[in-house]
């Protein structure tokens, strides 16, 4: 039925912008400042963490959403929040 079809479509829109599962909490923020355009060091000035915790996060998002560089990061980023 088109109710039905309508509520599943808001649903599916809604997860689309929500975090990413596989990544951990500190994780989603590490990357939603990447996709900010924040360097290493900024981050990790803005979570009070120190930088190699941060390459570290960086290199966990990279290889759980299969992704090659800082700069695919950022553009997954800007799509999943469109």
């Amino acid at each position: 039925p088109p109710a039905v079809a309508a509520r599943l479509a808001r649903g599916m829109r809604q997860r689309s912008h929500a975090a990413d599962p596989e990544l951990s909490a500190r994780e989603q923020e590490v990357l939603t400042l990447l996709g900010k355009g924040m360097t290493n060091k900024e981050i990790a000035q803005r979570l009070v963490i120190s930088e190699p915790t941060v390459r570290a996060h960086v290199y966990h998002i990279l290889q759980k959403l299969h992704l090659e560089n800082r700069t695919q990061a950022a553009l997954y980023v800007a799509k999943r929040d469109q």
